[in-house]
């Protein structure tokens, strides 16, 4: 019954309480005002929904620019590739100086633009490498054995993880009874 009479006293404080004069309410608010703040509303709608369209389609004609600037910086790469497949009449160590040449110049576009490797030397790293293949060696278990596919990061972050064979260690030696 005591606990009951402070529960009771807040719900009656709770029906005096009134709405400032300052606010006002449905009821209090003349028809031209509601009105206004209505088409106020509709404006700024109509505004935020032309801010968005429009951001969207600033977003799209920079994700072209930035493609064709890309596509412009390979072209060169490519004609090098179409003028070493022409050429290829000469020795094979010729061929074999062209494309590294190519690659020199298309890992250099790439470095440019933010493209990392991943280092496979050492220990093997779960955030960095994937191991495909775990063998036996003389290495300690868990060091990097073999780098089986490049790993990249952009800009810090990796796009892709470097594939490798990590050792499992000595294999362990049977004794054999005599």
């Amino acid at each position: 019954m005591t606990q009951n009479k402070p529960f009771e006293e807040k719900s009656k404080d709770a029906e005096n309480i009134t709405q400032p004069e300052s606010i006002p309410t449905p009821e209090s608010t003349p028809e031209p005002e509601l009105q206004e703040l209505t088409e106020l509303l509709k404006r700024t709608q109509a505004n935020f929904e032309n801010y968005r369209k429009q951001t969207e389609k600033r977003i799209e004609e920079f994700q072209q620019f930035a493609t064709k600037d890309l596509l412009l910086r390979i072209l060169p790469i490519v004609d090098n590739f179409e003028l070493a497949l022409k050429t290829s009449c000469g020795s094979v160590e010729d061929l074999r100086k062209g494309i590294e040449l190519i690659y020199s110049q298309l890992f250099n576009l790439l470095e440019e633009a933010g493209l990392q490797p991943i280092k496979c030397e050492g220990k093997f790293d779960p955030y960095q490498h994937e191991a495909l293949m775990k063998v036996d060696s003389e290495q300690p278990e868990g060091v990097i054995i073999e780098e089986l596919q490049k790993g990249f990061t952009l800009n810090g972050k990796i796009i892709r993880h470097a594939k490798v064979k990590i050792s499992s260690g000595k294999k362990p030696e049977h004794k054999t009874c005599k």
